[in-house]
């Protein structure tokens, strides 16, 4: 039979390992901040798009004069654009790169410039 004290000493254990669990599968958004630029070929200048990714977790996607905030966040590897209208565009990340594919199938590609 285990005494009190034994049995306490496993409860904050369990909270420790569950802590921990949740402390390294959080990504920090600081890493992933700053300005994308899609790589277009033959896109006017006009018509030219970017994403902003702020650290607190807003972003700004511009295309010529026009802009759109939305919100941002990071799950297993993905970045998740959170729109307005309830929707959510995934971007897969690597390195200083991130590719999505749009609503419409089109796929962009960003290279952080910032």
């Amino acid at each position: 039979m285990l005494t009190k004290f034994a049995s306490q000493n496993r409860i904050w254990l369990l909270l420790l390992c569950l802590l921990l669990v949740l402390l390294f599968s959080c990504e920090s958004k600081d890493k992933y901040a700053g300005v994308y630029k899609a790589e277009a070929k033959d896109v006017p200048k006009q018509a030219q798009t970017t994403v902003e990714l702020k650290a607190n977790g807003d972003g700004l996607w511009r295309v010529g004069d026009e802009e759109v905030s939305f919100s941002w966040d990071i799950k297993g590897g993905e970045l998740r654009v959170n729109t307005k209208g309830g929707g959510v565009i995934v971007g897969k990340i690597e390195k200083d790169t991130i590719q999505m594919t749009l609503p419409n199938m089109k796929t962009l590609n960003f290279k952080k410039t910032q």
